[in-house]
This record gives structure tokens, sequence and C-alpha cells, in this order.
């Protein structure tokens, strides 16, 4: 192919927008521009989501081809979008991230986890204690490589650094200023999609969120165990076990949360609009609002801490959770809540947790807490239940409580 030759190593450019119409004839879109690529256009895409070789892509690519014009009609497809700059020499896309605040290709939320030592540096001291020199690691996840880099640290031969979003390029920029890229392999894409040249003595991941299964943390580790990791593999964190406090919001903060009577007087009265029928709404709805935990450490609480779920991320086979627990109250008052946090076993000696009590001020999970409507009046001894379900494929988890 002209320009091109065997080994030439090529790679899509991220967010690439394509249209299909009803005869599957692809085209991509970019903001000055069409271009027509074919009936074969998703595939060729697809298998060049990951750096990989000329040779090595069409030897997969044929698959596809009945004939001698529809290779023709495929290669032309590559050399059309080479020419284009959709499909890039590695090293050729530049680690520039997303201008919005969210997801995790923009550059704020990395931001906000580096600043968050008390998650950081628990992580690196598990690392120390459960990375052993020669292991092989795979970091799902890796972000702007920080765990990846501190499992080469702690005597790794191979660290196997797994991210599918844009910040990868800038973490492979950081593992080779600091002299680490001999050691560490970034490898883009996501981690059920991709496979190694080795199965790991230990898997690093921290892709737990403000709803604590929310990230696929079951799905993906599963996946990881089956097919990238050795049978007896080390996985940190080890095990994730699932908290819910039965709590008295504020009553400032409260009001800001809930449809209210006083609510529904000042938006009838702002708006001129009657928004009554939220109250039915509320009532048969159950929704959660979400805060920094330490901002609820001195929220009061009417009972000891609820194990709503406790998995073991080793053995865990069971996608779906839906647990029910009987709860005693441990003091009267009135119940707005239910307040939900994570504790993770990332080593034998450490443990990370977003208690109230226990995280710090700039802990960048957020807690959800999940309102009762209306609340309810407590006394001590009472008993209610509390259910916590999560459905697979990240669907939201979601809190109710009932009472006999």
């Amino acid at each position: 192919m002209n320009q091109l030759s065997p080994h030439t190593l090529l790679q899509r450019i991220p967010e690439v927008q394509v249209r299909i119409d009803s005869s599957n004839y692809a085209q991509i879109i970019t903001k000055d521009r069409v271009i027509a690529c074919g009936t074969h256009g998703l595939a060729v895409l697809n298998i060049f989501a990951q750096p990989i070789s000329m040779k090595q892509a069409l030897s997969k690519l044929k698959e596809l081809i009945l004939g001698a014009q529809d290779w023709m009609n495929l290669t032309s497809t590559i050399l059309q979008l080479y020419r284009a700059g959709i499909l890039v020499e590695e090293g050729q896309i530049s680690p520039t991230l997303r201008t919005e605040p969210y997801g995790f290709d923009a550059l704020g939320i990395h931001i906000a986890m580096l600043n968050d030592r008390q998650r950081t540096a628990t992580y690196l001291a598990a690392i120390r204690e459960v990375v052993r020199p020669g292991d092989v690691v795979v970091d799902l996840g890796t972000g702007t490589g920080v765990l990846a880099i501190a499992a080469a640290c702690a005597g790794a031969s191979r660290v196997y650094a797994i991210e599918a979003s844009k910040i990868g390029s800038a973490a492979q920029a950081i593992f080779e200023a600091n002299g680490l890229a001999d050691k560490i392999t970034l490898v883009q894409g996501w981690s059920t999609q991709v496979s190694l040249p080795e199965k790991a003595d230990v898997l690093i991941s921290e892709i737990i969120g403000n709803e604590p299964l929310g990230e696929q943390v079951l799905e993906f580790t599963l996946d990881a165990r089956q097919r990238l990791l050795k049978p007896n593999a080390r996985l940190i964190p080890s095990r994730l076990k699932v908290y819910g406090l039965a709590v008295t919001i504020p009553e400032t903060e409260l009001q800001k949360r809930k449809v209210s009577r006083s609510a529904l007087s000042n938006w009838q009265s702002w708006y001129g609009i009657d928004f009554s029928f939220l109250e039915t709404v509320a009532q048969t709805s159950p929704y959660a609002f979400h805060l920094k935990p330490y901002l609820a450490k001195n929220w009061e609480t009417l009972s000891e801490p609820i194990m709503l779920a406790e998995i073991d991320l080793q053995l865990v086979s069971n996608l779906a959770i839906d647990t029910t627990t009987t709860v005693t109250a441990s003091a009267d008052g009135r119940l707005d809540g239910i307040l939900v946090y994570f504790e993770l076993e990332l080593s034998p000696t450490t443990i990370l947790s977003t208690a109230p009590t226990q995280a710090s001020e700039d802990c960048h999970w957020r807690s959800p807490v999940w309102l009762l409507a209306p609340s309810r009046n407590l006394h001590k001894g009472e008993l209610f239940t509390v259910s916590y379900r999560n459905k697979v494929a990240g669907s939201p988890n979601q809190v109710s409580v009932e009472f006999p």
C-alpha cells in the first residue's frame, strides 16, 4: 500500500464520530468534512483502536474479505483514513484532554484524585506490601499512572497499565519522564477487550465510584480474574464492604434536598406553577443526593453501621447484589435517610474507608444519601429493614427502607 509498510504501527484518533446508513455504509464526520469509509469502516476503526502494524491488521481483517474487489475496497479504506488523518502512526496522538470537567479523559477528575492524599497514599502503602520483586502486575484504569509507577517501584518486573481514555497518553509521558517506560507497558482500551502476552500475579484497580459498584468493579474484576491473572493472583483491593448509616439530616440541608411543603410553596410563588404532584412522585420514587463524606461527620446517627454488602473480589461470581438487613434503632430521632459509604481492604494491614468520621476533607468520593419520603420518627430499639440492590452493567444502586 502506498506510503505504508507492513511494519508501520497505526492507531485511530480518539473520539471518532461515525454515521452508518441502512446499507451498513459508514461515514466519519469531522468538523469540516465527511469521509466515506465503506462497508468495512467500523471493522477498520475497531482493529486500529490500539496501535497495530499494518501486517497484523490486514491478517485479522482478511477474515472479512470475500473476493479481490472486497480486498481492494478494504485496503483503499485504510489508505484513505490514513491520508485523512483518522489513522495516524503510533506516537502522533497528542495527550490533550477534554475541556469539560467531567469524565475520565478530563484532567479535573485526575487532579481531584491526586489531591485526595489519603486515597492515593493508602493505595501506595498497600502496593508496597502486596507487590513482590519479579511480579507481573495489571493496573486497571491506570489514569495518570500513579499506581502503575508504585508497582514498578515496588519491584514488579512488568506492569501492564490499561486505560481506555485519552489520559493514557499523558500516563505514557509520565512513565517516560520517570524512567519507567521499560517496565510499564501502556495498554490502550477497555480491559474486557484487550489481551496480554502473559498472566499477572497482581491486579490493582481503583474503579470504585461514588455509588461503590457504579463503575462496574465486579464485572471488570471478574473478567480480569478469568483472562488476565494467574490462578492465585493477589488483588488490590481484595475485599469491598458497603455500609449504610441511618441519619438525621440537618434541617437546612434537608430542606434543600426534599420536596417539602415549604419548597412547593416557594416554587408556586416564584414561578406561578403548581408542582404539588412532585410530592407524590417523591414518595414512590426513591432518590439520593451526594455530598463529601466529611461534611456528614457531625450528623446524628440512629443506628450502628449497617452492612449492606460484603464482597470478596477474589471469589465473587454473582454480579447482582440484593440484600435486606434488619436494623435496630440505637437512639430516638428523626430518620431522614441512609448515607452510604464503603471500605476497601487493600492489603492485609491496609484499609481505606469513606466513613464520614474517617474521610479527609480532600476525599474525592461523594457519599450517596438516600432520602426517605416522608421522614420517620424512630424510638430506640425500634426495628426497620434496609435493602440494597445493585443490577449488572453499571446500573445505579438503590437503597430502600421499610418498617414493620
